[in-house]
């Protein structure tokens, strides 16, 4: 795919990794819309990327409800021709459940499995928008792992993937994964800069990619 004037959305976007993602595609001259619904991150994100380009836009999510979701992507297609391109599924992972503090099973499994229905939302509405349109479009599941162990995303994301691949590869829907550095060492010693950067790369790599489909990256 070019990715040049292309209609990317990225979630989680007000994320230090969102807002490194929504830059980069600025710069290859894609349209680029950042959503999120941490009303503070959000703006903070589009004013650094609004230095990049005007190409720029942003909305904001009352939560993660599939009747919050699903403006979006009316207004996605009445405001640019044919609708999305590209859906950047970015994972914001969770902290690593505690034995000792008070915080319940309950709890994290229900953060858990709101996460990957957020993720499952974004998809499924950004699929029918692609089918609807005809569209040779591209979805892209990564999880940032911020904190929290890499377990509980992989997993995730390789399933999504590999699924949701199989069942669009008759549309010409393309469905790709992204996982961060699997080496403690390689965070110690060179930092999440270097991992954004890894990461990022492979985004646009799956992107652009037109014979990538299915399958799981791992950042090194």
């Amino acid at each position: 795919m070019n990715i040049q004037n292309s209609v990317v959305v990225i979630t989680s976007a007000g994320s230090h990794l969102g807002q490194n993602l929504a830059q980069h595609f600025l710069s290859l001259n894609a349209n680029v819309i950042l959503v999120d619904n941490n009303e503070q991150a959000l703006t903070q994100a589009m004013h650094h990327c609004q230095a990049y380009s005007s190409q720029v836009f942003q909305y904001l999510l009352d939560d993660d409800s599939f009747e919050s979701v699903q403006p979006l992507f009316s207004s996605i297609n009445q405001h640019f021709d044919k609708g999305i391109d590209v859906l950047i599924n970015l994972y914001p992972s969770l902290p690593s459940p505690s034995l000792i503090n008070d915080e319940t099973i309950d709890t994290y499994s229900y953060q858990f499995s709101k996460l990957a229905a957020t993720m499952l939302c974004f998809s499924k509405l950004a699929a029918k928008q692609m089918l609807h349109n005809q569209k040779r479009g591209v979805i892209v599941n990564l999880s940032s792992q911020e904190q929290g162990t890499l377990a509980q995303s992989s997993s995730l994301i390789s399933e999504f993937t590999q699924n949701w691949a199989k069942e669009l590869m008759p549309f010409n829907i393309r469905v790709g994964g992204i996982l961060p550095s699997r080496s403690t060492k390689h965070s110690q010693h060179t930092g999440w800069a270097r991992s954004y950067d890894e990461l990022i790369r492979n985004a646009e790599y799956i992107v652009e990619n037109d014979y990538f489909s299915g399958r799981v990256l791992d950042s090194y």
